[in-house]
């Protein structure tokens, strides 16, 4: 018989996910949660964050909720989960739960502070997003980028991207992203691969639009990370050199959307669409965040595969 020596009002345990973006949606969450009911913490460390691991005790003589996807909005905003176990076990992809709490998620993470107010930085996350038929309907033609581009008043474009390079992708290129992801500990299992020449099209498409605009490309060139999905070592510099902008264009990446919400940065572009598979729809609405200086842009048409009759 197990005998519990302690009582506590209860706990919340946060059950990480692979990614960077969601794992902070999910902290935010938990911990909301458990300082609104007042409720212990119990998580591993998010260290790139200042975030240290929780290892609060679980009453197990307490009732548990788990928070996911479907009921995340009623547990949120119900009055009394005091007494309870919870456990956080979703994505959360919703600016309007963060929205009431800024500041105080904002005063929770380390920051680099904004040091740049004259230029205009792009993220764009790629790898996987190249490769998989789950993401290959939400590529952004170079067209809708510089329509984004152009509600801005800059000296220097910048993008910050995890392509290994900024010239022109050979089937070889592709193939190598596509083995660097299967070779992982958690390859993809649910979508199937895009075709490499669609794939390589898409890239070379990107890179010679964009590049008519001259911009300072920061290429992170490290190895993918065992266990992450696609995210690359030395992350965190590109995260931090996003939040030292005052105006930030988000690619439909979780990564890009919390650099610009932790900054404060004072203009942000946001793709509308963000994720046109319907299931995602029903959960993600982050291309209509309205936080203050945060525009948004684009629809279905600008995307590459309808521009181009990509099927």
């Amino acid at each position: 018989m197990e005998i519990y020596l302690f009582m506590s009002n209860g706990t919340v345990t946060i059950n990480f996910t692979i990614g960077f973006g969601n794992n902070l949606f999910q902290y935010s969450m938990g911990r909301l949660i458990a300082e609104k009911n007042n409720l212990q913490l119990r998580h591993r460390a998010i260290s790139e964050m200042g975030i240290k691991e929780q290892n609060a005790p679980v009453d197990r003589s307490l009732p548990t909720i788990v928070v996911d996807d479907s009921n995340y909005k009623k547990m949120f905003f119900m009055k009394n989960l005091q007494n309870h176990n919870v456990i956080i076990q979703g994505y959360y992809e919703d600016y309007k739960v963060c929205g009431p709490h800024l500041e105080k998620i904002r005063s929770w993470f380390d920051h680099p502070g904004i040091t740049n107010k004259k230029d205009l930085i792009l993220h764009l996350r790629l790898q996987n997003r190249l490769i998989q038929v789950s993401h290959n309907q939400n590529h952004i033609s170079a067209d809708s980028f510089k329509d984004a581009i152009s509600n801005f008043d800059y000296e220097n474009l910048h993008i910050v991207t995890d392509a290994e390079k900024w010239e022109e992708y050979t089937i070889g290129d592709i193939e190598k992203i596509r083995s660097e992801i299967q070779a992982g500990p958690n390859p993809p299992k649910n979508s199937p691969w895009v075709e490499p020449e669609q794939s390589l099209e898409y890239m070379n498409h990107l890179i010679s639009g964009l590049s008519e605009l001259n911009p300072v490309v920061h290429c992170n060139g490290e190895q993918v990370m065992k266990g992450t999905g696609a995210l690359r070592g030395g992350f965190i510099d590109d995260f931090n050199l996003l939040r030292t902008f005052d105006q930030v264009i988000v690619h439909n990446s979780t990564f890009s959307w919390w650099a610009a919400t932790l900054s404060g940065a004072k203009k942000v572009a946001i793709f509308n669409p963000w994720k046109i598979a319907k299931p995602a729809k029903m959960r993600r609405n982050l291309g209509e965040t309205n936080y203050p200086g945060w525009f948004n842009w684009g629809s279905a048409d600008d995307l590459y595969f309808k521009k181009y009759g990509i099927k």
